[in-house]
């Protein structure tokens, strides 16, 4: 490896175990990680190889990117990491302690509750509520193109379609008058938790700064949207098409062993209501990003729509939703032969898993039909994987690719310049400005 020879320690006696940047180098580059972390990843990836130690003293901080080192941290060593880090810590700010951020003890019992919601009649029936979120957006961008084309946040639009798709099939209601409201609730939220993420200094929310008073508004609009939710469901508000026990009814279930308490069920609807949505959309987002620039790949999916699948499979790949993952360390374990100590943080980078040439062939290009006899058991982390794969993994994925398969089969969607897209690495990936695209009606 190449850089200058390491310290045997970084100081409050944390030893040095794997290759990584220099000290000055990293402060150095701290405006640069801030701005751009994607790419400063990749450069200290190239430079150290699959198991970088950071110059951080405590706690020791590691990067693996290698698709045996995400597997054994994710899965074979399970049991000795777990949740409790800064970025879990931040986000519960939003979510609480609901699944997502759960650490496992908290976790396994509230999993195993949750499991019978997403039955496979659920996740049927989230297909009328794709045919009804596309519907209600094909009526809005043929009111835009009556003249001809128009252009469109794609973005936004695929947000408040998400949005729109997990309220009608995780709790049975519709939003469409609140669905501007809760996605800048929840983008507002989300970026008060990176804002602290970023900030060493950050204070508690306890104390009145802009910042955490901006972040306390958009959390005081999500718990808005959950009060009404619940509402709508003990006045029996349901959607017509919504007769089968969906996740609502069994996070207010009486009959529960242990009854969840207010708090509880509001931080398992938030937590579906960011991830459920902010995570899919940001998927599409991207997914129009590659077919737009590959427009090979556009025809083929406009030819053959159960192509779509494919398309979003590797567009999870090239820009997962989740792009680092984290996990504290609960005992001394053992990486792709580096030592990794107890009380460490270690960072898993599915954007930099997903690039490895030793899990992918042409791992840069955009290839769909790499999934075609579906996707690998090591090295694709979209949904991360072991015990703590994504609840909503099938559902996302039925959703996604019939979001695809009907926008490309019914509108021509093209960029409106040539520039590329910047990306914010926010607790999703974003793009920074939204994505104006062009649109006009296929003619059949």
């Amino acid at each position: 490896m190449s850089g200058p020879k390491l310290p045997k320690r970084y100081g409050w006696n944390t030893p040095v175990t794997a290759p990584g940047p220099a000290g000055g180098k990293m402060l150095r580059s701290l405006n640069s990680i801030l701005k751009d972390p994607l790419t400063y990843l990749e450069q200290v990836w190239q430079e150290h190889g699959d198991v970088v130690q950071f110059p951080i003293p405590k706690p020791a901080t590691y990067l693996i990117s290698s698709p045996e080192g995400a597997r054994e941290i994710l899965v074979n060593q399970s049991k000795q990491t777990s949740k409790q880090t800064l970025q879990y810590n931040n986000l519960s700010l939003v979510t609480g302690e609901g699944l997502l951020t759960a650490d496992t003890q908290a976790w396994r019992p509230r999993r195993r509750m949750l499991q019978p919601a997403f039955h496979q009649e659920m996740i049927a029936l989230s297909e009328h509520h794709v045919t009804v979120g596309l519907t209600k957006l094909d009526n809005q961008w043929e009111e835009l193109t009556q003249t001809g084309s128009a252009i469109v946040d794609i973005d936004h639009a695929m947000m408040s379609i998400a949005l729109e798709i997990t309220c009608g099939a995780l709790f049975g209601v519709a939003i469409d008058d609140e669905v501007d409201e809760i996605t800048s609730a929840t983008l507002a939220a989300l970026h008060g938790v990176v804002a602290k993420a970023r900030n060493p200094l950050s204070l508690p929310m306890a104390i009145p700064t802009p910042g955490n008073l901006k972040m306390r508004r958009a959390i005081s609009r999500l718990d808005k949207a959950v009060d009404s939710i619940i509402a709508a469901r003990r006045s029996n508000l349901l959607l017509p098409e919504a007769p089968i026990r969906d996740m609502l009814d069994v996070l207010l279930d009486p009959d529960l062993e242990i009854p969840l308490t207010k708090q509880q069920i509001r931080d398992e609807i938030v937590t579906f209501i960011v991830a459920g949505h902010e995570t899919v959309a940001s998927a599409l987002t991207w997914a129009w990003q590659l077919l737009i620039t590959n427009p090979s790949e556009m025809q083929k999916l406009q030819l053959d729509p159960d192509s779509a699948k494919l398309v979003f499979d590797e567009s999870l790949r090239l820009y997962p939703p989740a792009w680092i993952i984290t996990r504290r360390t609960l005992s001394d374990i053992t990486v792709d032969g580096f030592e990794i100590p107890a009380n460490s943080l270690v960072i898993v980078s599915p954007w930099l898993v997903h690039r490895n040439s030793k899990a992918w062939e042409s791992p840069d290009e955009f290839q769909p039909d790499r999934f075609s006899e579906g996707a690998p058991q090591l090295g694709y982390l979209p949904f991360g994987a072991g015990s703590r794969l994504c609840i909503g993994k099938e559902m996302a994925r039925l959703e996604g690719s019939m979001i695809l398969a009907h926008l490309a089969k019914n509108w021509q969607i093209t960029a409106i310049h040539n520039e590329p897209v910047p990306i914010d690495a926010s607790v999703t990936l974003r793009p920074i400005g939204g994505m104006p695209v062009r649109i006009s009606r296929l003619v059949k």
